[in-house]
Formats: C-alpha cells, structure tokens, sequence
C-alpha cells in the first residue's frame, strides 16, 4: 500500500510541475541556507578546542591602570605563577613579531609575520602534532626553531629540515629542531615558526637586549606577553583570580604596584567572549552567532510556511480527485496518508537537493567569510539525527494541515464545484505577514549594516591617509622601546630617506613608533598637576619633525617639533586636545609650558595638536603624548603622488634592497591597512545581504502561492466581474488590494523589531551612523517593488483571463 501511495505522489509532483518547481526551490535554498549557518556556527563555536586540555586551559587578561583591557600581560607573571598557584601546572609566556628570514646559504629573504617566542612549558599546555623532531627537546636550547609545515615547503622544499639553518634578521643562525602541522583554522593563535623565549633577546643589539632583560624581569606593568595557564584537573579558576593581589604583591616591586587587575579566561571563550586589546587575531562575538542562529531558523520558518501555503493552494486544484477517490470507498485516513506520502517524498527530496546545494556554495561562502569550513560539518551522526526530526515535523505540518480540511469536503459539492471550506484565510494570512516581516527586518539591516560601513570609511581621522605607504623598520612590536638603533643604521636609513624624497612622485617622508589608525604604545606618564600615586598610564608616540606635515595633521596651539630647537629632542612635547581636557589644562593656549614627565623624560608642552584617531574607531580618541626619540622609530611613512604608483613602488624597492640587503622590502598602504580593521564588519555585511536576498525570494513564493489561492477562490467571481463590465485594472486593483495590505502590515511590524535590534548591534560601535527614516522608506520601496513585481503575472493573468472558462458548468 504504502509503495502506491508514493507512486501516486511521484505522479503528482511531476503533473503539477510549476507548484513542484516553486516548493522545491523554496524550501530546499530554506534548507541550504540553514545548513550553511550551521557550518559556520559550528565552526564559530569550536575555536581552540582541538586542544586536549582545552577545558583546562586558560589566558590571563590584563586590566591596566588606565582602564584599558589587554589580551598582553607584564612577563614576569608566568615564571612563578606554578609556584604560588597550587592549582597550576603550567604557565607560558607567548611573544609574537615578524622577522625577516633567510635559508643559510640562500639569497633571498622574507618578512615573515606570526613569529611567536615561547617558554618550553608551551609544550604541555597547547597540542602539538610533531611531523619530524623529538618535541622532548623543543624550545629547550637556544638558536633553534620550530617551524609548521608550510615554512618547511617555503624555505627547504622536499628536503628534511631537521639540522637545517634559517637566518633571522640576516645574521643570527636558527637551527630548526622540529617540524609541526600548524594550529587548525579554527585556532585564535596561528604560528608559522616557534622560538625559545629567550632567543627574542638574541635579535636584539647588546644595549637593547640588557635593557629589554632588565627592564622585563620586574615590569609588572607593561603589556609584552601573552600568558597561557593551565590548571591541574578539577582545579577552581576563581581561586586564582581571588589570590592574584596576594601574588602581586609578593612578587612585584612595589612601584610596579599600581591597580592592574589580572584575571583567567577560557581559551575556549576567546573567539567569541574576548573584547580585549591586542588579541593575535580577529575576534568575533556571540551577538553574531545569535544574528546568524536567528536569520537561520527564521529563513528555515519562511520556507517551511512557504510549503505550506502553496501545498494548500494546490489542493484545491485537486478536490474533485478527492470527491471521485471518496466515492470510488477511499477512507478518510487513506487520503491523509496520500497527502503525508507526498508530503515526505517532496521534502525528503529537498533535503537530498539542500545538501547538494549546501555542498556546491560552501566554497562562495569560504571566499565571504575567509574560513575553511568543511562539508563534514553538517553530515556528522548528531546533525542528521536533527536534519531526520525536521524533515519529520516539516512533513506532518506541510501534508497534515491540507490533508486534514481537504478530507472534509462532501464528496458529492466536490465534485459539483460547490464553494467548499478552504480553511482559515486568516493564518495564511498571518503567515504571509510573518513572512513579511522577517524580509522587511533583513533588509532594513542589510540597508543599515552598510550604511554603518561606509560611515566608519568616510569617517574622518584627523590625518590623511590616502596616498601613504608604510615600512616597517623593525618588528612591529614593544621591544622597540628598548632598542637602540645604532649610528651606522641611521646614517643608512637618512640616506634611504634623502634618496626617496628626490625621487620623482614622492612628496615626503616621516619616521615614528607607530602607524596613525593603527593603535600606540601606552605609557607612565605624570602630567603638571598629577602625582605618581595617580597611576596615568598615556598613549605616546614618538614622532620626527616631519610627522605632522606628511600626515596632514594641524597644530591648533603652539608649534610643531624642528630642528632649529635642539632641545626639542630632550625636552618637548606635543599633546593633543583630548589631553588638555583629561589633565584639566582649561585651554590649549594654558597648555602651552606644562610640564611632563614620561617615566623619567622630563619637559615641557610646545605644541597642541588636533585630535585624531591614533587607534581604530572602536575605542574613542583619549589623551596622547607625542615625543622625539629616535630610539622608537619602528615604521617610516612615505607620502606619494597618486600617479605611475607601480613605478614608484618598484624604484622604492629597488633602493631598499641596495641600502637594506638584510631585511626584505615590506610596505602597506595606509589605507587598505585601515579598512582591513573593519574586514570582518564587511565580511559580516556581505553574509547578511546574502542571506537577506534569500530570505527575500523565499517570502516572494511565500506571497506567489497566496495570490494562486486568491485567484482559485476568485476564479468564478472574476469572470462575473468581467461579464458585468469590470475593467482589467479593477481586477488588478481588486487583487492588489489585499496583498498592499499584507505588506502594509508586515513593514509595519518590522520597523520596531528592527529598530531594536539595529540599536543594540550599533552600540557595539563607539562611532556610528543614524538610524533616519530615508533608510526604512528605501526599505519599503524595494520590498513594494519586488512583491508587486511576483503578484504582477498571476494578477495580469487573471485579469485577462476568457470569462467563459470561468462561467462554463463542465
């Protein structure tokens, strides 16, 4: 029995063609979609837990006394937290920055970033899977190296790297002792070569190296290190957050005691909990996983209520089939279990065409979202138990709800044609609203989202940052506090510098201690009026007397650095309007000869400038000391003409290596680096317009097999009208009207749960755009557009429909 009623439905669904095509193409891109939120949900959700002791696993999280939050901590925690602590095992201190790296013997040299120095402890607490070398001696000698398995291709081909030589920074010599498979994609911390802890002094000239010792063996203020814990089993995390001033205060000196707070947090948490500063890489929030969690079950709730509006508006192309079936001694139970019998072999069938799907855009999706999700992450025995379950519950709500009305009809007004009870009008109705809704809200905020972006893009900084290069002189990291360039560096690098501004398209050059956007180095500073007890802790950067000019930024009181003050190096600084009001300094006028201290560098204020964003604009503009001190020179900034780009670059290269040969030619534009802060806002974006498009299409079926419905029940009333002299646009209008009233109702509803929901995703921003009402009419014009353009052709076409076929007593 049960093989003729899927023989029948098989019939069905291949006579009812176009009802057949619409319900697939909802209800399997529903499906698809969902499946492709899931992966990356799942994804989302299992960064660093490939770790074997991930439950245990923890990284300290620095509150410093400013009040910033910091993912780095001071390094000398980590060497004695075992032995305070009982309740650790381990604890490793975890140092990253590019280095440039050559084969022994080899000519060419390569900036490589994700360079990380690591205690030996990092063994026991991470998972490591070693391809070649003993892990019992990782990171236990000096000048060896661990490298993963790309760097091994990269520098040493099919050859066996174990005993082989790289060379950092084109004269210290690194054995490489093992060759690891590198951390999955779904880690917070990806390496491409692990060093001793110690060798990051080894890099370093004598003087920047003893003073960096000296200096980082008591500093229990400054953020250098990131601080891996792990506790022995069973261990309580909260004992250790609650013992933490008991240890600083045993350990730390007391002038290096100044309210920092430091806390554990789940490696686990990190991904998705972490909004700290200075995290190895990018961070998402679990506000996105419900964002998505929700479009995914609200897009798989439209293509189910999709299925079954339009499975109800094809039974009733089938009444008379019921009647004749009735009378020929069908029960009643045997014409529900016809309809669940079609029912599931549509829905089965679509969800064998959403894994296809699923399968075929997941790459699309990888290329949006910039990860590598996997196929396997929705086809493991937990997800298809679910995926078995709904096609279930779809199944018995799709077949059951026009199975259970259809059967009530007297067979003998079945067959005559008689008006028969078609259901509740309302709940298709309510539905379709719901459906409405939903599409409404998406794109409200995919408009919004966008609208956010190009708001932060055009926002302006306070400096220029267009047409600007930027090269790196250093690694990219605190040591460069403690260097001391040597004079033979900075004859070679002035000469770099006076060959590049004579060079055609070039049109200045700057030095400083870090990027304008791309954050600075916060440091002990005590302003006139403050006192060492009130811990201030600023943001400083040390900037050349050329700083300001190349970037465009405007001095509002005071002056800028020159060289014809020769004791601007010694003693001046220049601060910037958010200053004056934090040191309570009434004007920049007033400011003018205040005096700074800047942990022992002592002078006084010539110059205010005006303020910009010296970090991105997800932390607010705060006061900023700048300096000149050589010493901290890291980046040099060279500003271009927009013309022969190419050209300039290649010259620029060209002349580096012939002054540079030790270190490999490194530059970024500006502002690319810039809008690579907001890469994942984008990518963010780009998923929301995609699923909002889908959403979309679906809501329209949705709204299609409706207006089927209205012109079946209408079908005899519009060859009356017609008959009586209704004209084609009173029939369009009669249909029209109801379904202008639907979307009435549903942008309605959607414009206070959008209005909520965008409010609360744009106060994850310091700076953002309005929410003005241009947005939600440009939302209603483009959802009246496409619903009137779906209505359109059923509407025209039964409006130009013969009224004799209508009227005609077959």
């Amino acid at each position: 029995m049960l093989r003729n009623f899927f023989k029948t439905a098989a019939r069905n669904i291949l006579k009812y063609k176009t009802y057949s095509i619409i319900n697939f193409i909802g209800l399997t891109c529903g499906l698809a979609l969902s499946l492709l939120i899931v992966s990356y949900i799942r994804s989302e959700l299992s960064f660093d837990t490939f770790h074997q002791k991930a439950d245990r696993l923890y990284r300290l999280a620095y509150t410093a006394p400013n009040g910033l939050k910091l993912a780095t901590t001071p390094p000398p925690i980590a060497p004695v937290m075992k032995d305070f602590f009982p309740e650790v095992e381990a604890a490793a201190r975890v140092y990253g920055r590019n280095v440039s790296i050559s084969k022994n013997g080899g000519n060419e040299s390569f900036e490589e970033s994700n360079v990380y120095f690591a205690d030996s402890s990092i063994m026991n607490t991470f998972s490591f899977q070693f391809v070649k070398g003993n892990p019992a001696k990782a990171l236990t000698e000096p000048y060896t190296v661990l490298i993963n398995e790309e760097m091994a291709a990269k520098y040493f081909g099919d050859q066996n790297p174990i005993g082989e030589s790289l060379i950092f920074g084109g004269k210290h010599s690194f054995k490489v002792i093992g060759v690891v498979k590198d951390f999955p994609e779904n880690s917070h911390l990806r390496f491409n070569m692990i060093v001793p802890y110690e060798s990051m002094y080894h890099l370093e000239n004598d003087q920047a190296a003893q003073a960096m010792r000296n200096n980082l063996a008591v500093n229990f203020i400054i953020s250098h290190s990131y601080t891996y814990v792990l506790l022995k089993p069973g261990a309580d995390p909260q004992r250790v957050n609650t013992n933490m001033d008991a240890f600083l205060k045993k350990y730390a000196q007391p002038n290096f005691l100044v309210g920092q707070v430091f806390e554990l947090m789940p490696v686990t948490d990190i991904h998705l909990k972490s909004t700290l500063l200075a995290e190895p890489s990018s961070t998402s929030s679990m506000t996105t996983i419900y964002i998505f969690g929700g479009v995914g079950i609200l897009t798989l709730i439209i293509a189910c209520i999709n299925y079954i509006n339009l499975s109800t508006a094809q039974s009733f192309t089938r009444i008379k089939e019921i009647g004749i079936r009735k009378i020929l001694g069908s029960l009643k139970y045997q014409l529900i279990i016809q309809f669940l019998a079609e029912s599931f072999l549509f829905c089965f069938v679509a969800f064998a065409l959403s894994f296809v799907v699923f399968y075929i855009t997941l790459p699309l999706l990888n290329q949006v979202t910039g990860k590598q999700l996997l196929f396997s992450y929705v086809t493991d025995g937990l997800l298809l138990s679910i995926a078995f379950v709904l096609l279930i519950v779809i199944t018995l709500l799709a077949g059951g709800y026009p199975a259970y009305f259809i059967t009530q009809f007297e067979s003998v007004h079945a067959l005559k044609g008689e008006k028969a009870n078609y259901g509740s009008q309302l709940l298709r109705r309510v539905l379709v609203v719901f459906q409405l809704t939903i599409a409404c809200t998406l794109l409200i905020g995919s408009i919004m989202i966008m609208k956010q972006l190009r708001y932060l893009n055009n926002f302006p900084l306070g400096f220029q940052k267009d047409h600007v290069i930027v090269i790196p002189l250093f690694s990219q990291n605190l040591n460069g506090i403690f260097a001391g360039k040597d004079s033979a560096y900075a004859t070679r690098l002035q000469t770099f510098r006076d060959v590049v501004e004579g060079q055609t398209g070039v049109k200045g050059t700057a030095l400083s201690s870090a990027t304008p956007g791309l954050g600075a180095t916060y440091r002990g500073t005590i302003p006139e009026g403050f006192t060492r007890e009130d811990n201030l802790f600023i943001a400083n950067m040390s900037i050349d007397y050329d700083f300001l000019q190349t970037y465009g930024m405007s001095i509002i009181a005071g002056r800028s650095f020159s060289k014809e003050y020769s004791t601007d190096q010694a003693t001046a600084f220049i601060v910037n309007e958010s200053a004056i009001k934090e040191f309570h300094w009434d004007t920049p006028e007033k400011a003018l000869g205040k005096t700074i201290n800047r942990e022992g560098k002592e002078g006084k204020v010539v110059g205010v400038v005006k303020d910009f964003h010296f970090t991105s604009l997800a932390t607010p503009i705060s006061s900023m000391v700048m300096e000149v001190s050589p010493n901290q020179f890291n980046m040099l900034s060279i500003k271009f003409e927009n013309t022969n780009v190419q050209q300039t670059i290649d010259k620029l290269r060209g002349q580096w290596n012939a002054i540079f040969p030790e270190k490999t030619f490194e530059f970024n534009f500006l502002d690319e680096q810039l809008d690579q802060q907001y890469q994942d806002h984008q990518n963010f974006a780009r998923i929301i317009q995609s699923f909002t498009g889908i959403a979309i299409l679906i809501s329209c079926l949705g709204v299609y097999g409706l207006v089927l419905f209205v012109v079946q029940r209408k079908f005899k009333e519009i060859g009356v009208r017609k008959v009586l002299g209704a004209s084609v646009t009173g029939i369009l209008t009669l249909i029209y009207r109801d379904f202008a009233w639907l979307l009435l109702a549903g942008f309605l509803l959607a414009v206070p749960v959008s209005y909520y929901l965008l409010n609360q995703w744009l106060d994850n921003f310091i700076y953002h755009a309005s929410i003005d009402v241009l947005t939600y009419i440009l939302s209603f014009i483009l959802v009246f557009i496409v619903v009137t353009a779906t209505i359109s052709y059923q509407a025209l076409k039964a409006s130009l429909m013969n009224p004799v076929r209508s009227l005609r007593v077959e």
